[in-house]
């Protein structure tokens, strides 16, 4: 069939991830799809999580009927728990994938699915927050960019909707002017460029994001060079010796995913201000201060790592980033026993190191 005669909804409410709206919509329009937009109330605009969107819908999953759609797509953010608690909607869904239509929904898309009772013995993904309420309505969770199960399609977070789009749109029989879409399961594939062609992140964002990463990193290589200089502790050293074999891996693997870009670093993030921060305190801190200060270091990491990896609509950079997360999460738990581990012989030896005291009694 020509896209023109391929009728989609895609449902909006408040507070819907922006670029989950976005980049299925404007990938269905360019290729050709009629897209209607079902919110909850006519009259009433839905304005995005991050202020992208703000639209009116065309119409209501209340007078809407599944039977006029090819497919139904249901984006992330906070959107899905407000539409869940609309009957109207969640029948809508539940009749559409009744009926067979392509049902597609990424990030916590999935509540709407859990609402309608339509994942129970379905391989299905979304947002790792509501892993266990999909295992627990029935689904068999899988932890990847795409799962795809008869008529349901699901993924996990912005940086899978280039593949989810182009999933959408290979069902649908639709093409983006002529352009021969990726193997979905191609994860070398420059998957930026149709992100970037539907609405999400650019070029520019994504090299922006990888200096930030790199520079991170390139800190926190110096940084456990230094601790592992500073400990005097056997298996604290080496423990943070290999943290530091993995960051400059890290940094590796960042540079050359700018190099597959075709870009350079930043000036910026090619220098690192570790030992500058750590050179005066370094003078008065112990083992166990060292300790505290790498943990915290790898618990800014972790969370650098996954905020960056939300903010890109770009799979191969965000699995990347995802990698780098995961390890860092990694050496946070082997640094927290570590600490622990020491903590609390400090405090056996300081008990020990304390005179005992009592009371002295005579007898009659």
């Amino acid at each position: 069939m020509v896209g023109s005669s391929r009728s989609v909804a895609i449902l909006i409410e408040n507070g819907v991830e922006d670029v989950e709206f976005l980049i299925p919509y404007n990938a269905l329009r360019k290729a050709g799809a009629k897209v209607t937009v079902l919110g909850s109330q006519l009259n009433t605009k839905y304005t995005g999580k991050h202020g992208q969107v703000s639209m009116e819908a065309d119409a209501t999953t209340t007078e809407a009927l599944p039977e006029d759609f090819d497919a139904v797509v249901i984006p992330g953010g906070m959107a899905p728990d407000r539409m869940r608690t609309n009957m109207n909607t969640v029948n809508f869904v539940r009749r559409a994938c009744e009926q067979g239509k392509l049902v597609a929904a990424i990030c916590h898309g999935p509540q709407v699915l859990i609402e309608g009772d339509l994942l129970r013995g379905r391989r299905a993904t979304g947002f790792r927050a509501i892993r266990k309420d999909m295992e627990n309505a029935g689904a068999h969770y899988e932890d990847r960019p795409l799962v795809v199960d008869g008529n349901l399609i699901t993924s996990r977070r912005p940086g899978d909707l280039p593949i989810f789009a182009a999933a959408i749109l290979r069902r649908l029989g639709l093409t983006v002017g002529g352009y021969e879409l990726p193997d979905e399961n191609n994860m070398r594939a420059e998957w930026w460029k149709l992100g970037e062609e539907w609405g999400g992140s650019s070029k520019s964002e994504i090299v922006e994001a990888i200096n930030t990463a790199i520079k991170g990193e390139r800190y926190a290589t110096e940084a456990f060079e230094k601790y592992a200089e500073k400990v005097s502790d056997t298996e604290l050293k080496e423990t943070f010796a290999r943290i530091a074999s993995d960051k400059r891996r890290h940094v590796e693997r960042l540079e050359r995913r700018m190099t597959e870009l075709g870009e350079r670093e930043s000036l910026q993030a090619a220098g690192s201000s570790a030992w500058a921060t750590l050179k005066s305190w370094f003078q008065s801190s112990d083992d166990l201060a060292v300790l505290r200060r790498a943990l915290g270091d790898l618990q800014t990491g972790v969370n650098d790592a996954w905020n960056l990896s939300l903010k890109l609509t770009d799979p191969v950079t965000v699995e990347l980033l995802d990698d780098i997360a995961a390890e860092t999460a990694k050496h946070e738990q082997i640094v927290a026993d570590l600490l622990h581990a020491r903590t609390s012989k400090s405090r056996l030896e300081e008990r020990k190191s304390k005179p005992t005291t009592g009371t002295a009694t005579s007898g009659a």
